[in-house]
């Protein structure tokens, strides 16, 4: 009896499917990890650099630098590494939504379907079906702290290679100033 059980159990188990889920029509989302990979190895093949401006309540700074290993390429793109909503974690947390214009312009805008998602929006923008540039709009909410970010990333006229990228934003904590920042960066070879 024991192995009539046992046997059942097995089968059951290895009929299961243990593939991560995918959204109502089996696709993924746009997996922006996949592309920044990609481009980081890229980038360090070229020894490119960076020239980053920051801007805060007023005040700007310019900082050149040349990130050398894949780590500091990751971290100066970290905020586009958090934002990938192409997770199994994620799956049917957006809408997806196609707009087209006659100019041969389309948008491609995935929104979240919770207030409390960390992207709410990520869009993406193509050319004559060649991506230009990516827009992300996070925000995160709770009883001490809350932040609001515009990212933005933009590619060359091919769509193959990241040129720069923007990022806008705020943060307020209880009992502290808010601050608002904007740094722009543009990727130098």
């Amino acid at each position: 009896m024991k192995q009539f059980l046992l046997a059942i159990t097995c089968g059951v188990l290895l009929s299961c499917n243990v593939q991560p889920e995918n959204t109502v029509d089996g696709a993924s989302y746009f997996n922006i990890e996949e592309l920044l990979n990609k481009e980081i190895q890229y980038l360090i093949g070229q020894q490119a650099g960076l020239e980053k401006t920051l801007n805060s309540n007023g005040q700007s700074e310019t900082t050149h630098m040349e990130p050398q290993t894949k780590e500091e390429w990751e971290s100066q793109l970290s905020l586009f590494f958090e934002a990938n909503i192409d997770k199994p974690g994620l799956r049917e947390a957006y809408h997806e939504e196609d707009l087209s214009t006659v100019d041969g312009m389309s948008t491609k805008i995935y929104s979240a379907k919770s207030s409390k998602s960390f992207v709410q929006t990520l869009e993406l923008l193509y050319n004559n079906e060649v991506l230009k540039q990516i827009n992300i709009q996070t925000s995160e909410k709770n009883e001490v702290y809350s932040s609001g970010r515009n990212l933005k990333l933009f590619l060359d006229n091919g769509g193959q290679h990241i040129v720069g990228f923007d990022v806008s934003g705020d943060e307020k904590m209880r009992m502290k100033e808010a601050m608002n920042f904007e740094v722009k960066a543009v990727i130098t070879y």
